[in-house]
């Protein structure tokens, strides 16, 4: 029989039970109660504790909970840092959901989905150049090595997953809008990052602020027309404008003829 998995896993004691699953280990009944304090769902129901429901949002908040601390085992968290950790990673949540509503249906056990697949690995070397693209300059040693442990990436570490360089190259794009500013928590900038703006940009793609000002002031060239795109949320190739007709990279487009272009992009979309 399908499982309604809001109704199902409101229960108390099956949100518990799929917690300890995704933190790997067991939450004794203190733990849980300052999980319940924390995600603001700690308040008398009249109920025992295995027979309480939360509502759809403390659910979720709870097990964005169980990762967070699956994450970060010792950093300290509060109910505006567990807010800020659940809005930049509610994606994951949502395919967390898709997938434990699959294998309860099925009737297999539930595995996180980072268990069984690695994520794609970037060469830092490579994320460090379209940093100092973005930057126009090149970033000295030391600065760079205080990127990588503002982040938490190992001196000598060379590879680093997707989600982590685009967090580097937005760092580049924030640094360059903010040169003399010091850099907010990496939570609050995962939550910035989820703008509309930036949604489509990948470490080839990435633009700051500043660049996209100027191309809204005076337009830009053919060859930076796919980088505008991108940050209009619309992920485009120069092979693909070259298939859609009447491009070209030496030209310099208009801020009208932008706008065409942004609404051919939009057309395609929805095709």
């Amino acid at each position: 029989m399908p499982v309604v998995l809001e109704a199902w896993i409101s229960q108390s004691i099956n949100l518990k039970t799929q917690c300890q699953k995704i933190r790997g280990c067991s939450i004794s009944d203190r733990t849980w109660y300052d999980w319940e304090r924390i995600a603001g769902a700690a308040y008398p129901q009249g109920k025992k504790v295995s027979a309480r429901k939360y509502t759809q949002e403390q659910t979720k908040m709870l097990l964005c909970l169980a990762w967070y601390r699956k994450q970060y085992p010792k950093k300290k968290v509060t109910y505006r840092s567990l807010r800020d950790y659940y809005q930049a990673n509610e994606f994951l949540l949502e395919e967390v959901f898709e997938k434990f509503c699959e294998q309860v249906n099925s009737g297999e056990a539930f595995v996180a989905k980072e268990v069984k697949t690695s994520p794609k690995q970037i060469a830092l070397l490579e994320v460090k150049k379209c940093c100092a693209r973005i930057l126009n300059r090149e970033i000295s040693r030391n600065c760079w090595a205080s990127w990588k442990r503002y982040l938490g990436i190992a001196k000598y570490e060379c590879y680093v997953d997707e989600g982590k360089a685009a967090l580097l190259t937005y760092m580049a794009c924030w640094r360059h809008d903010h040169p003399t500013q010091k850099f907010p928590s990496v939570n609050r900038l995962l939550t910035m990052m989820k703008h509309w703006s930036r949604r489509a940009m990948t470490i080839e793609t990435a633009s700051s602020g500043r660049m996209w000002h100027q191309w809204q002031m005076n337009g830009c060239k053919g060859k930076e027309l796919h980088l505008y795109l991108a940050a209009c949320g619309y992920k485009v190739s120069p092979r693909t404008l070259y298939k859609w007709g009447n491009f070209s990279k030496r030209r310099h487009y208009s801020v009208s003829e932008l706008g065409q272009w942004k609404q051919k992009a939009s057309q395609r979309r929805t095709a």
